[in-house]
């Protein structure tokens, strides 16, 4: 790989290129060479492997994965860091990067091109993502932009790993889709928010425990492997960081029970502080003797709080085709709120922009 920039060298490149890292995408700069080796090493990355980055960032991390891996696909959703690690990385040969959100419009999954060509990848050895040409720039859809430094067609890999300094507003998000997709990830390891990977990882009961430690305990089990300072970033992050480790379960759940399981918690968890058995009645607007009453049946306790639920209690709950109406019901009138809120805070904007102008 070309030789790896110190951070000033990144400052100046970014000032030529008139960008600066952005709050919204969540972009800190990971300089420290020592870690970025360490990241690489402790995810066990050799040329049998195709990693999956999300955030190219400057390029730093994507170069020793490069050095390690058969081939690296690189996601990156910003114009500025797509040009300025494209040029960086001139000379890498097993790369393909790409600009565009990895999740789907509606947040709740991979992007589909991204993820159809990761599977396609994986069965055949393709790379749809390369279009009709194996090297250059490919743009359709308008909002998909592969840039591939292969000099030909993409090297065979038979393992798939996602290592990332991820984007920490959306690492959650990115993680449960990852592992929702069901493309073959053999391993994950990934820079999140320290008290998000202590959520992540968190076991059934922990004070931890929440919604997402649920999702991915269906899919996988976390571990913390490194808890890094804020010092190793620019600009620097207000939260320590932790280096996450994610190890898919050896079979994946039954995803019509886990989509049943996701509904039920997302509307429960919302009442995390009061009795399960309250919780549930506040949720689905039910008495709360008959929600004590399917708790109990489903072997849990309608005094515990929801995040003490056994998994497999509320997998039981889930099934019942009573809750399960109900959940549907609510989870309906939740997203009718949600679009409601999200119309009325495009009105305010579209106003403020007439009353205040464009800038404001």
């Amino acid at each position: 790989m070309p030789e790896p920039l110190k951070l000033k060298d990144i400052k100046l490149r970014m000032q030529a290129y008139g960008i600066r890292p952005k709050k919204q995408f969540g972009q800190n700069i990971l300089a420290d060479f020592n870690l970025l080796k360490a990241i690489v090493a402790d995810a066990e990355i050799d040329k049998g492997d195709c990693v999956l980055e999300i955030g190219t960032g400057a390029g730093s991390l994507t170069g020793y994965l490069c050095d390690a891996a058969g081939l690296v696909i690189s996601v990156e959703v910003d114009s500025g860091m797509f040009e300025l690690s494209r040029d960086i990385l001139t000379g890498v040969d097993n790369l393909v990067q790409v600009k565009v959100d990895a999740l789907n419009r509606q947040g709740r999954g991979l992007d589909d091109e991204l993820e159809g060509s990761l599977r396609a990848y994986m069965q055949s050895g393709d790379l749809p993502l390369l279009g009709d040409s194996p090297t250059g720039l490919s743009g359709p859809p308008e909002s998909l932009v592969v840039h591939s430094h292969l000099p030909g067609k993409p090297p065979r890999c038979g393992r798939l790993k996602l290592v990332a300094n991820l984007p920490y507003s959306v690492a959650t998000s990115i993680l449960i889709a990852a592992l929702e997709s069901g493309l073959p990830f053999e391993r994950m390891l990934v820079m999140v928010q320290h008290d998000v990977g202590e959520k992540l990882a968190a076991e059934p009961g922990s004070k931890h425990w929440g919604l997402p430690s649920l999702l991915l305990w269906c899919f996988a089990r976390g571990n913390i492997k490194r808890k890094v300072a804020a010092k190793v970033f620019w600009p620097k992050p207000k939260v320590e960081s932790a280096l996450l480790e994610i190890v898919p379960n050896t079979t994946r759940p039954d995803m019509e029970g886990y989509h049943k399981l996701r509904r039920l918690a997302h509307v429960m968890f919302q009442h995390r502080r009061k009795a399960s058995s309250n919780a549930l009645a506040l949720a689905l607007g039910e008495d709360n003797r008959q929600t004590s009453d399917w708790i109990e049946k489903a072997g849990g306790d309608p005094a515990a709080r929801p995040e003490q639920l056994h998994p497999d209690v509320l997998y039981t709950l889930a099934a019942n085709t009573d809750v399960e109406a109900l959940v549907r019901k609510a989870m309906s009138l939740h997203e009718d709120q949600l679009a409601e809120q999200a119309a009325k805070r495009a009105r305010r904007a579209e106003w403020k922009k007439r009353v205040y102008g464009e800038d404001e």
